[in-house]
Order: structure tokens, then C-alpha cells, then sequence
């Protein structure tokens, strides 16, 4: 019992940054969480993180995020002016495009200070790679997480929260 209550307070501290300071409340899932801002290269690391081992990594948030943040970008516009379908489309593909999503959450939301880096991606800033879109599939995992947490009504206000569209209008 107490080796449970350890390891619910372990992942309760890994979780809280995202919990406080990206979604402004905590998630019931930790495991799920953990699995969006966990790189592979820390897993690999030879000692520690056994608890975190343990942990699957999930692979259909990235792709779950992908759809729901999809959906919230062509909600955005769809109900606010009048837009063709072609336009809505574009604006979909603008928004959620990955250059886009890693701007935003490099310099917006600071994601790379949120996710738990092996030492090797961390020294080389493996985030600021040029060819890298790691920070875009990781939001787009964390937009899985809030879905799957509480709804697409909830994604739309955390993009609405951190001024999703305004930060990505000042850049198309």
C-alpha cells in the first residue's frame, strides 16, 4: 500500500508543472500525461525512471491530437465569419500545420521546459533542431490529454487560454 501511495505521489510531481501551469487544473490520468512529455530517450536512461518504465508510451495521443486540434482550428473559424470550405480547409492546414505547432509551443507555451528530456536531448537543446517537429507532435499529445480528460470544450479553451490563434496569426 504505501509503495502505491509513493509511487501516486512520484507521478503527482512529475505532473504538476503541466498541471498548473499549461492546464490550470490536474488530470485524473497522471500515466497518460506522463506518456505525452516523456521522451523516448529518457526511458533508455540505464538507471532510474524504473517507475516510468513502466509507464506504456501511447501512441495514439499524438494522432488523437492531430484530430481534435483539426476539429477546434476549423470550429475557431467556422463560426466566426463566413469562410468557403476551401478557405476553412487552408486555415486548418495553416494552423495546425507542424511548423506552426512548434513555433507555438517553443516560444508561446515554453513546452521544452515542460517535458522530460533524456540528458543527451537536453544538452543538445534537440528542440531547437531546425528539421525537428518534436514540440509539435508533444502538443498535439497534450491536446489528446485534455480531450480524453474533459472534452473538446476544454481544448478550445486552453488554445483560447494561451492565445493559440492570435500568437499563430502573428507569424502566418
Amino acid at each position: 500500500m504505501e509503495d502505491t501511495e509513493d509511487a501516486n505521489k512520484y507521478l503527482e510531481k512529475i505532473c504538476y508543472p503541466v498541471e498548473r501551469y499549461l492546464f490550470g487544473y490536474a488530470v485524473r490520468n497522471k500515466e497518460r500525461l506522463i506518456s505525452a512529455i516523456m521522451s523516448n530517450a529518457l526511458i533508455n536512461q540505464p538507471v532510474g525512471f524504473e517507475l516510468l518504465k513502466k509507464i506504456p508510451p501511447d501512441k495514439s495521443l499524438e494522432t488523437i491530437g492531430d484530430f481534435v486540434l483539426d476539429f477546434a482550428i476549423i470550429d475557431n473559424f467556422a463560426t466566426k465569419d463566413q469562410y468557403t470550405a476551401q478557405e476553412i480547409d487552408d486555415l486548418r492546414q495553416l494552423f495546425g500545420s507542424n511548423e506552426k505547432l512548434q513555433y507555438f509551443a517553443r516560444n508561446c507555451i515554453h513546452l521544452q521546459n515542460y517535458i522530460l528530456w533524456g540528458p543527451d536531448e537536453r544538452k543538445q537543446k534537440k528542440w531547437d533542431q531546425p528539421t525537428t517537429v518534436i514540440l509539435a507532435d508533444r502538443f498535439e499529445m497534450l491536446i489528446a490529454v485534455i480531450y480524453l480528460e474533459k472534452g473538446v470544450e476544454a481544448v478550445k479553451e486552453f488554445l483560447k487560454k494561451h492565445h493559440f490563434f492570435d500568437e499563430i496569426d502573428k507569424i502566418k
